[in-house]
């Protein structure tokens, strides 16, 4: 067997195995410039608006948010219906964030509410469920329960 088959064979063995390497080299640090630590999120967030129900009925709606040292402290009041929570912030890449409950207890849930609202505030109180929070321009929002929280201005 000739000698300049398995050379060439070797070559393109090496120059695989150092795109690789290069790949996953890139990656990481993609990875690492993107990483933004729960401490960034520290501060105090909250958002007011109303609600429609499909029964048309109008509901004032709130959401408070409060970030500090790696945990979360929350209430919602739709209307009636309280919710409060706390827990775990989770470290987020690409300004992705992820809210683990660890405790929330609900109150004054009326049965005027839609299903969605109600999915919502339930969802939201059960220990071990996670909220991802996506950054949408300089607010959060939180994709499974459907709330916005922007940070609180301080007034000087």
């Amino acid at each position: 067997m000739s000698q300049y088959p398995q050379r060439g064979l070797s070559r393109r063995w090496l120059l695989a195995a150092l795109a690789s390497s290069l790949g996953l080299l890139l990656g990481i640090l993609s990875l690492w410039l993107n990483f933004k630590s729960s401490a960034e999120l520290d501060g105090r967030y909250h958002s007011t608006g109303q609600v429609q129900l499909s029964n048309g009925q109008v509901l004032d709606l709130s959401h408070n948010l409060q970030v500090q040292d790696g945990r979360f402290y929350a209430m919602t009041r739709q209307g009636d219906s309280i919710l409060e929570t706390s827990g775990e912030v989770e470290y987020g890449f690409l300004g992705n964030y992820r809210l683990r409950v660890e405790d929330g207890k609900l109150t004054g849930l009326s049965s005027e509410a839609d299903d969605e609202l109600v999915f919502n505030l339930l969802y939201g109180r059960h220990k071990g469920s996670t909220i991802r929070l996506v950054t949408f321009r300089n607010c959060l929002y939180g994709v499974e329960t459907r709330q916005v929280y922007c940070p609180t201005r301080i007034r000087q």
